[in-house]
């Protein structure tokens, strides 16, 4: 068989050997990532160990071919380099994967940024490959190592903007400046960092869009990362209250507000203060801190429906501009309605919400468990009480507060618990 036809064939055979385990290999390490433990190590050693595998079964079934098991021992040496090659390769995905088990199993973060890492393995492997050619099969590299160089200067001039990606993307990633998981906003756009690379960095945005966005443009933007050096962040919330509301009383109840919502974080504690006065009323800054600024829109809306609520029963009043026309129709509405008696339908929801409580039907009743307060008596009661609405997730009172007035639950649920000494649930309820 012609020379030259047995090295083609030999050269495709490698390629074959190289791309089949790659491609059998390559979603599985992409969908678990590097290893973590010792199962994760054998995943990273399949792809070196499946082309050495593979090349014994092929070498066997080529001796038992008269032909080819000639040439295969005219040809030993080459295949000698090449499970010498994979052998190494297999050596330094070893360490590396052994290193990133160890580190995983202390709980440390793996030092060597991603883009970094497979630089670094592409160096070695090619090294790997240089030293095999020189000492394995007596190459001269020298020509091979003059023309790879002048090869690489006319890429490099041909590719300036990849190679500027490239550079910028290490970079980044040895700064560790953003990296994937963390939300940044980049001009106009907000998002999380889902995936860098050498060429780009992708950013999912809070609305499901991935922007992508080249490494370079990163390097020379202003990046603000909201979750480095520390994801705490503080917000604030502007909201206006008119002259007859006490500043105290105001700004006691944005602090009250801002402490209802969950992401608020206790520590440092909301503030408020009074930033002007306007034509129409007295303007306030509420400044509270969360760990997830990201979502910042989610929980300032939050904290502005507390807001409502904590105003509404305070009887502390949003002001908004007016015309002079609008504003003496107003008050002329509010002259008359001071003048009018309470509405007769709430009067009768607030009888049948008295009539319908525990209160009236199991407490207040006689030695027989009948009730003693009846419609009639409780209509004249239902002019002094006011019904307030409360918001999900709002706190009624803290155990050992003063006790000013009495609830009566009309719509909804309610949950609350009692507390020992050692802050110790005793007795919790719905």
């Amino acid at each position: 068989m012609n020379q030259y036809l047995l090295t083609v064939i030999e050269v495709i055979a490698m390629l074959l050997l190289w791309l089949v385990p790659r491609s059998l290999t390559f979603s599985l390490n992409r969908r678990h990532g590097p290893p973590e433990n010792l199962l994760g190590l054998l995943r990273y050693l399949l792809q070196p160990v499946l082309v050495l595998v593979l090349t014994w079964l092929v070498v066997v079934v080529l001796r038992a071919q008269g032909d080819l098991a000639s040439w295969l021992d005219t040809h030993a040496d080459h295949l000698h380099a090449w499970n010498i090659f994979w052998t190494g390769v297999a050596v330094l995905l070893l360490i590396e994967g052994g290193a990133r088990v160890f580190f995983a199993r202390q709980g440390r973060e793996w030092p060597v940024p991603g883009l970094l890492m497979s630089i670094i393995r592409f160096v070695a492997v090619v090294g790997l490959a240089f030293g095999v050619l020189r000492f394995e099969l007596g190459l001269d590299i020298a020509p091979l190592l003059a023309s790879t160089a002048l090869l690489t200067a006319v890429i490099g001039f041909a590719l300036q903007g990849v190679l500027g990606n490239l550079l910028a993307g290490m970079s980044l990633h040895i700064t560790r400046s953003v990296m994937p998981g963390d939300w940044v906003n980049l001009g106009d756009i907000s998002g999380k960092v889902t995936e860098t690379n050498w060429r780009e960095t992708r950013i999912r945005t809070m609305s499901g869009h991935v922007m992508i966005v080249p490494n370079a443009k990163m390097s020379e933007s202003v990046v603000h990362n909201l979750v480095r050096p520390t994801p705490m962040r503080r917000h604030r919330v502007d909201v206006g209250a008119s002259y007859a509301d006490a500043p105290d009383d105001v700004i006691a109840a944005l602090v009250a507000a801002a402490k209802e919502v969950d992401a608020v974080l206790p520590s440092p504690q909301p503030d408020a203060y009074v930033t002007e006065f306007q034509d129409f009323g007295i303007n306030y800054r509420l400044r509270f801190w969360t760990r997830d600024y990201h979502r910042r829109e989610q929980i300032d809306g939050e904290v502005n429906r507390m807001i409502w609520y904590k105003f509404k029963r305070a009887g502390i009043e949003i002001p908004f501009p007016m015309s002079d026309v609008l504003l003496n129709d107003y008050l002329m509405l509010v002259q008359n309605q001071m003048k009018l008696d309470p509405k007769e339908e709430e009067l009768r929801f607030i009888t049948r919400s008295l009539l319908d409580s525990d209160l009236t039907r199991k407490l207040v009743v006689d030695e027989e468990g009948r009730p003693i307060l009846n419609a009639e008596r409780l209509q004249s009661v239902a002019p002094l009480v006011r019904k307030v609405r409360y918001t999900k997730g709002e706190t009624l009172y803290h155990q050992g507060d003063p006790g000013h007035s009495c609830h009566i639950l009309a719509d909804g649920r309610l949950a609350g618990k009692v507390l020992g000494r050692q802050q110790e649930v005793i007795v919790a309820f719905t």
